[in-house]
């Protein structure tokens, strides 16, 4: 007898564009046993996501399914109608999103949104609603104390227990985990995946988890699936699978997984060429404080995000900065661009002092020798302009090339970050591009203007391991090449 929950039989999916369609997902199949938890690994633009939207029909145009078949309590949902369908989602099969603040929607409170579900999808009425949404909260440890609070006032790890909720509502044999803690720091994470799995434990259901980590997989999945360049490379159970896996790319990917616990170099092997460490430093920040507002009932309350902050960075070195989800490490590199004025405290540059606690205006200057790179690439480019306009506009702000050379310096500078051939990547939107190629034209635009220090916020957390070691080489590359400082802001001290 077969226990599937769901079979994917040689599922193809074209992106049609005005050259030749891409094929996002080759031939694909696979399926997933009652009861299990199977992962779907990939790096960025290797179909995982488009597999995803498939079997929810969900694919946004220009996609398009060119052959196969999603089975689904014995149907081809890709055969049946978009009613049909509905019927589907949230009964037979839910889906808990990468970014909990953008799955839920800001202007309703927890309990109306766990409402809608079971109003619109179940039998349920009145107290019956009522008592099932306390239940889902019990089930996820969120007080019922929480239900009228709107996203914004709970914490990452409390709005990704409620998407869990929501996706539990009607109790589907399938839950699509897609990258449910790539944006939670490693002690949320942890505590996330332990409620997941015991859930599933609980409740019997069956996880599809896709995510770039496969280190985080081989922890607790029992069968694997790679993908990679749109086609199925290998599959098989978690534990071969650490053992080294068959395909070299997975072997690469095994070989690329970073340790906290491992054997360390120690002391100085060589001296860094170009590294004036006797020298003023490049940065240096003293008690640096913030405190953001927040209603209280009679009057308003501080809360101190960032507390008398102290340190240096010289030229040419590389600061890490680490910390667990609220310990103000982003509010940091917000104080260090400048996005915010701090409470207290001062910033100086080249050992001048900007009194950035009085200055309302930040000089251009500023802005030129420190550059931001975000943790969300999708975020931080605009989605209506090419990326040739992304990196034309701040050069076109600080004049530093010639009009006539713009152009073929942009080339350069995507090329630079691993993107050939620039001039096909220039012509390109957002939305077109993998998540690692959008944090690369992220880079290259940060540093198209030749600044003194990057400050980097989380750039590879949403990266897969290969890809993040991409990233971090060409930071490496840039910071020898252009004896470039750097802040690199991280939750995961591997």
């Amino acid at each position: 007898m077969n226990n599937s929950v769901l079979s994917i039989q040689n599922l193809c999916v074209n992106y049609i564009t005005p050259g030749n369609p891409v094929k996002a997902v080759n031939d694909v199949s696979f399926e997933i046993q009652q009861g299990e938890i199977f992962g779907l690994v990939g790096e960025s633009g290797s179909g995982k996501s488009t597999v995803v939207q498939a079997v929810l029909r969900t694919l946004p145009p220009p996609a398009v399914i060119t052959g196969g078949k999603v089975i689904i309590d014995n149907k081809d949902i890709l055969s049946i109608s978009n009613t049909d369908v509905l019927q589907y989602r949230w009964k037979q099969i839910s889906i808990v999103m990468q970014s909990a603040l953008n799955a839920l929607n800001p202007v309703l409170t927890i309990r109306e949104q766990i409402k809608d579900v079971l109003e619109i999808h179940s039998d349920l009425t009145g107290k019956a609603i009522d008592n099932r949404i306390h239940e889902l909260l019990s089930l996820i440890d969120i007080d019922v104390s929480r239900l009228d609070s709107y996203p914004h006032q709970l914490s990452g790890g409390m709005r990704q227990r409620v998407v869990i909720a929501i996706a539990l509502a009607l109790m589907p044999p399938l839950i699509i985990m897609d990258e449910p803690t790539t944006a939670l720091d490693v002690i949320v994470e942890r505590e996330i995946l332990a409620k997941i799995i015991e859930l599933r434990k609980e409740l019997g259901f069956t996880i599809l988890f896709i995510t770039h980590d496969l280190n985080l997989l081989l922890e607790f999945a029992d069968r694997l699936a790679i993908m990679r360049n749109g086609k199925l490379i290998e599959l098989g159970q978690a534990q071969k699978i650490r053992a080294g896996g068959e395909h070299s790319y997975t072997q690469k990917l095994i070989g690329a997984l970073p340790s906290a616990s491992g054997p360390r170099k120690k002391g100085l092997l060589s001296k860094p060429k170009n590294r004036d460490f006797g020298s003023t430093p490049l940065l240096e920040v003293q008690n640096l404080s913030k405190s953001f507002p927040v209603s209280g009932f009679f009057r308003p309350k501080l809360i101190e995000a960032v507390k008398e902050v102290s340190f240096q960075v010289f030229p040419g070195e590389i600061v890490a900065l680490v910390g667990e989800s609220g310990s103000g490490k982003s509010t940091i590199a917000k104080l260090i661009t400048r996005l915010i004025r701090p409470t207290s405290g001062d910033i100086f540059l080249n050992g001048v002092n900007k009194k950035v606690s009085e200055a309302r205006r930040v000089p251009l200057e500023y802005r030129k020798q420190v550059q931001m790179v975000f943790q969300d690439p999708f975020g931080s480019l605009n989605a209506v302009h090419t990326v040739y306009h992304h990196l034309v506009r701040p050069l076109l702000r600080h004049q530093l090339i010639p009009k006539d050379e713009l152009f073929n310096y942009i080339i350069e500078m995507l090329e630079n970050v691993g993107l050939s051939p620039g001039a096909m990547f220039a012509e390109k939107f957002p939305h077109e591009m993998s998540g690692g190629e959008r944090q690369r034209v992220a880079l290259a635009r940060a540093l198209s203007i030749e600044p003194d220090l990057i400050v980097a916020d989380e750039p590879t957390s949403m990266l897969d391991v290969s890809i993040r070691m991409e990233i971090l080489e060409v930071l490496a590359q840039m910071r020898i090449k252009k004896n470039l400082s750097i802040i690199f802001i991280t939750h995961d001290l591997a």
